[in-house]
C-alpha cells in the first residue's frame, strides 16, 4: 500500500482515515525522528526489547481477537451479563499492543508489562492525538465509558440488568484504530533499525523471555510454555523487531486463538481463520 510518501506493508482500513495526508506524513516523520534516535545507539539489548514487545503486541490483538468472538457467541447465547467484561478487556488488549510499540514507554525490566488501566489509556490516546486530537479524544471517552460499564456489573450489581447500559457506539472502529496505530508504529521502527541498526546486534536475550513467559502475580507463580516455543522460533528465524503483520505467523495464531476453542459441540469455538480478521488482517 502506497501513501503520504511511503510504501507500507499493511493494508490500513481506517488510521489513514481520521487525518489529512500533510498531517499524516509530518506525524510519521516525527514518529520516525523518535525512533532513529533509538536505532542509531541499537545495542543487543535493545534489539531484544524491541523484539519482545512487538511480540507482545501481537499476542494482544490475537487477545482482543478472541475476546470479540466470545463476545459474539455469549450475544448469540443470551449471556449478555458477559459483554461488558469482553467489550472492555478487548479494548484495553488493543490499548495494551499499541502502548508497547511507543518508543517513550520505558520497558523497566518488563514493569511495562503491568501498566496500570489509567495510565495504560491516557498513554494511548495521548499518542493517537498525534494523528488527530478529536479522534482522540472521543475514542478515548469510549474507552472511559467502556472501563465504566464493566464496573457497573462488577461493583453496582445492577438490578435492571444490561438495561441501565448504553450500546450505541462502534466497537470496531475503536479497536481498529488503535491496533493500526500500533501497526504503523511498528513498520516505522523496522525501517529505522533496518536503516540503522547492525545485524551482529540481532539476538535476543533469554532475560527477555523469561520476563514474558514466567512470570507472577499477587503471589502466584505462572509459566506459559507456548510463549517460550515462540520466541524461541523468533530468536532463531526473525530476531529482530519486524512489523506486527509480518512478526504474526500463521502457527503462531492458529496455536494461541485455538486454545481456547471448546473440543465439544456447542461450546465456544473461534471458528477459522475468516472468523478472526474483524480487527486486524491475521495470518
Amino acid at each position: 500500500m502506497e501513501y503520504a510518501g511511503r510504501k507500507w506493508f499493511y493494508s490500513y482500513r481506517k488510521l489513514f482515515g481520521i487525518c489529512s495526508e500533510p498531517k499524516l506524513i509530518s506525524t510519521t516523520n516525527r514518529i520516525l525522528s523518535q525512533y532513529s534516535a533509538l536505532t542509531k545507539s541499537w545495542e543487543t539489548t535493545t534489539n531484544s526489547e524491541w523484539t519482545c514487545r512487538h511480540y507482545l503486541s501481537t499476542k494482544m490483538i490475537l487477545n482482543a481477537t478472541v475476546l470479540t468472538n466470545a463476545l459474539d457467541y455469549s450475544s448469540e447465547v443470551g449471556m449478555r451479563i458477559a459483554n461488558p467484561y469482553f467489550e472492555y478487556y478487548a479494548t484495553l488488549s488493543i490499548i495494551r499492543a499499541l502502548v508497547y510499540t511507543i518508543p517513550s514507554e520505558s520497558w523497566n525490566n518488563g514493569k511495562l508489562m503491568s501498566i496500570s488501566h489509567s495510565k495504560a489509556i491516557n498513554v494511548a490516546f495521548d499518542w493517537l492525538a498525534k494523528f488527530d486530537v478529536a479522534t482522540a479524544d472521543r475514542l478515548k471517552r469510549l474507552s472511559l465509558q467502556l472501563k465504566a460499564q464493566r464496573e457497573v456489573i462488577s461493583y453496582k450489581a445492577p438490578a435492571s440488568g444490561d438495561s441501565i447500559l448504553d450500546n450505541s457506539y462502534d466497537l470496531f472502529e475503536l479497536l481498529i484504530i488503535v491496533t493500526e496505530a500500533a501497526q504503523l508504529n511498528s513498520e516505522l521502527l523496522e525501517a529505522s533499525v533496518k536503516k540503522n541498526a547492525s545485524p551482529e546486534n540481532f539476538f535476543v536475550e533469554y532475560e527477555h523471555v523469561k520476563q514474558i513467559s514466567k512470570f507472577e502475580i499477587e503471589g502466584f507463580s505462572f509459566s506459559d510454555p507456548e510463549d517460550n516455543h515462540r520466541l524461541d522460533y523468533i530468536s532463531r528465524k526473525q530476531p529482530q523487531p519486524l512489523n506486527l503483520a509480518l512478526t504474526m505467523t500463521e502457527g503462531q495464531t492458529e496455536d494461541f486463538i485455538g486454545a481456547w476453542d471448546g473440543e465439544e459441540e456447542g461450546m465456544f469455538n473461534n471458528g477459522s481463520p475468516a472468523n478472526w480478521q474483524e480487527i486486524f488482517d491475521i495470518p
